[in-house]
């Protein structure tokens, strides 16, 4: 077993994000020509840990203010909303993604009858879906018995 398998999750986080954070500067230090300590990319991942934190605990609160279970967009969107640069790019991005999810919705469109069989199809279809509406509605029902005290019924509210 690794020692990362015997990290907990929020360890593991810490050090995928310190990992990442220390990717980023290398990257970035080899561009600009800069040398960069470990102690500094240190720090740097604990404050990204905790704005990222932060941004995390504003958008359960955006989603929850507009009653809801899940963060969308507009929660997004509403934390970006003092950076314009940010906030123009992430309006860009959400009118992608819903005109792309347009193009993947199709359309159904019922079929019209179009011969004397298929109507007499479907005539028959309905008879036969009438009888049996009709036959269980007739028969003695034995599979539901009502209970005798009501001490014990529980009232449920699917709403």
């Amino acid at each position: 077993m690794t020692l990362y398998e015997n990290l907990s999750s929020k360890q593991k986080i810490r050090a995928s994000l310190h990992r990442d954070v220390l990717s980023i500067c290398k990257e970035t230090s080899h561009y600009l020509g800069l040398d960069i300590t470990g102690p500094a990319v240190a720090v740097i991942a604990e404050l990204v840990l905790r704005k990222v934190s932060l941004y995390g605990l504003d958008l359960e609160a955006f989603a929850k203010h507009a009653k809801r279970l899940v963060i969308n967009q507009e929660d997004v969107k509403l934390l970006a909303r003092r950076n314009s640069s940010l906030k123009e790019r992430l309006n860009g991005l959400c009118k992608n993604i819903s005109s792309a999810s347009k193009e993947k919705k199709r359309k159904t469109v019922q079929p019209l009858v179009t011969s004397e069989t298929d109507r007499m199809d479907e005539d028959d279809e309905k008879k036969t879906i009438q009888q049996k509406i009709t036959e269980e509605l007739n028969a003695p029902s034995t599979s539901f018995k009502a209970p005798e005290t009501m001490d014990h019924v529980e009232i449920v509210d699917l709403t």
